[in-house]
């Protein structure tokens, strides 16, 4: 199977797994979007069903942001709205979120179903065939008052919303991780008083088509709150889920992979102590940083000439790691600014001999050959600066060249001119070193 197969369906780069805290509703904080057309005619559709006195309600992450949802959920060639609404007079109240669902007839549209929702607001709307039921499902993640989530499965046929399943979850997402080429629903649970922590998978059962938990695996008690997740393998052929959780102040991660239809969590196996190995700052999350498909592990550990004990700063190399036999191996070396959001990976012959230095005038970081201590190690072989617009052009008049660009912000390196030095890197490597993290 192709790795390009096995794709989540909500957004990849990172998908937090606890939403921010407002002060009252999302949708009082938006002016409600210009409809387009068809939208339009959606909506008399719902007026003339539900009456004027409503307010439109939309997704607060996910793919699909608006209140008016198209797509096919009954396996007719024509698509069908989906619309999230509440009635005014219930806003006060916190009264639940309604589905109408509005289905073209005879060339107009027509309200032909209405439904009360789980929750007081709509998370996310995702659409998938869970396993071989050969049905389309539309899963609705709900916000309760409690501030707490509810996923709701339904079916659609014959003009009927059929609720399939239910749960609670704080983040969920679909993958194929049988490799099958058919999805899962993941519910990442995290613990309480009723329930430890848990990742699971919802899937049709192969027998009587029922949508059930088909496996469920433990994730760490320690573990205060997960706070991002990441998509991609382990090794060339096994998609797994990356969780980055919150532990002590910390990052610890966690893997989920199948095994013969069964969840497994390998960093936490009893006594194996492998999670450990995964701890390091928060801020430093799981990502493919080298675009492979294989997501890597960042740890920290001190360049040269820097010690635990020392005063003043520190600066520490990011190691990214892979799992691989059931152990953390070391991948890359590098040094990761998380605050001006590039990561530079250090070539296989600069490790261990190579460290790094702040200037202290404008903040850049210095590579220097390493020599003893931090003192002696003065020949410098690459720096990088990361500049406005504005300020670009002067460091391009003292020998800069801008590497990459994002969002008005530019990426500059500087090479001195050493042609006897092993250690330089040629323009080619610069290139394939720098990578942009925002």
């Amino acid at each position: 199977m192709k790795k390009t197969k096995f794709i989540l369906v909500s957004a990849l780069c990172a998908v937090f797994m606890s939403g921010c805290s407002l002060g009252g509703s999302v949708d009082s904080l938006l002016s409600p979007p210009k409809l387009s057309e068809e939208q339009n005619a959606v909506y008399d559709a719902l007026i003339r069903s539900a009456g004027k006195d409503i307010r439109l309600k939309y997704p607060r992450s996910g793919e699909y942001r608006s209140a008016f949802v198209f797509a096919d959920i009954d396996g007719e060639p024509d698509r069908e709205a989906v619309v999230f609404y509440e009635k005014a007079a219930e806003t006060e109240g916190g009264g639940n979120v309604r589905i109408n669902i509005i289905d073209r007839r005879g060339g107009k549209w027509t309200s032909v179903y209405d439904h009360a929702g789980a929750g007081t607001g709509i998370d996310r709307i995702l659409f998938s065939e869970l396993g071989e039921s050969g049905r389309q499902n539309v899963i609705i993640g709900y916000t309760l008052l409690s501030g707490e989530r509810s996923v709701q499965i339904y079916s659609y046929s014959d003009g009927l919303l059929t609720t399939e399943y239910s749960d609670t979850y704080s983040t969920m997402f679909t993958a194929d991780l049988e490799r099958n080429g058919k999805n899962e629903l993941i519910l990442v649970r995290p613990g309480n008083q009723l329930r430890k922590a848990s990742l699971s998978s919802v899937s049709s059962d192969p027998e009587s088509g029922e949508i059930i938990e088909t496996s469920s695996v433990a994730l760490d008690d320690s573990a205060t709150e997960f706070v991002s997740v990441a998509a991609g393998y382990v090794g060339k052929e096994t998609p797994a889920i990356f969780i980055d959780g919150l532990s002590g102040g910390q990052l610890t991660t966690e893997i989920i992979y199948s095994v013969d239809g069964q969840l497994r969590n390998p960093l936490y196996l009893g006594e194996s102590g492998l999670i450990e190995k995964t701890r390091r700052p928060s801020g430093y999350s799981c990502t493919d940083i080298d675009l492979d498909g294989v997501i890597e592990i960042p740890t920290l550990t001190l360049f040269p000439g820097y010690f635990e004990d020392s005063s003043g700063t520190k600066l520490y190399s990011t190691d990214w790691n892979v799992f691989d036999n059931y152990s953390i191996t070391k991948k890359y070396s590098s040094f990761y600014n998380v605050s001006e959001g590039y990561c530079f990976i250090l070539p296989s012959r600069w490790d261990g001999v190579v460290t790094v230095k702040r200037d202290a005038a404008t903040g850049e970081a210095v590579f220097c050959k390493f020599r003893a201590d931090l003192l002696n190690s003065t020949v410098e072989l690459l720096r990088i600066a990361v500049a406005s617009e504005e300020e670009t052009d002067a460091l391009l008049d003292d020998g800069y060249m801008v590497l990459k660009s994002n969002n008005k912000t530019n990426y500059l390196v500087k090479c001195p001119d050493l042609e006897d030095e092993p250690l330089i890197l040629t323009g080619t490597e610069i290139s394939n070193s720098l990578f942009l993290m925002a």
